[in-house]
C-alpha cells in the first residue's frame, strides 16, 4: 500500500565513507509528513487564529473521521514494515 500523508526517511549507516572530522553513525530513520494541509482556526472563542497542519481533509461526520484514522493506521503499518526491512538490511550490510 502506498502512503499518502506520511513517509519513511531512511539514512544508511556511514560505514567509513563519512566526511573527515565527523563520527561514523549507524542507520537512522524518521517518519515525516509527505503531504499536509495548513488551516487557520481560532484557538478559542474570541482568540487569535492559530495555524494547524492537518493530515486529512475536512471531515463533517464521524464516518469520515473513522475512515481517515483507519487510513493513517494502515500508512503507519506500511512504514513500520518498511523500517523493519531497512534496519534488517542495514544490520546485514554493516556486519
Amino acid at each position: 500500500m502506498p502512503t499518502y500523508s506520511l513517509q519513511l526517511l531512511k539514512v544508511p549507516a556511514s560505514r567509513g565513507n563519512y566526511k573527515k572530522g565527523t563520527a561514523p553513525h549507524g542507520p537512522r530513520a524518521y517518519i515525516a509528513l509527505k503531504i499536509h494541509s495548513t488551516i487557520e482556526l481560532p484557538s478559542g472563542p474570541g482568540k487569535k487564529k492559530v495555524e494547524f497542519h492537518t493530515l486529512s481533509p475536512e471531515c463533517v461526520v464521524f464516518s469520515e473521521v473513522d475512515y481517515q484514522i483507519n487510513r493513517l493506521i494502515q500508512e503507519l503499518q506500511t512504514i513500520k514494515n518498511q523500517a523493519k526491512k531497512f534496519f534488517q538490511k542495514e544490520k546485514e550490510r554493516v556486519k
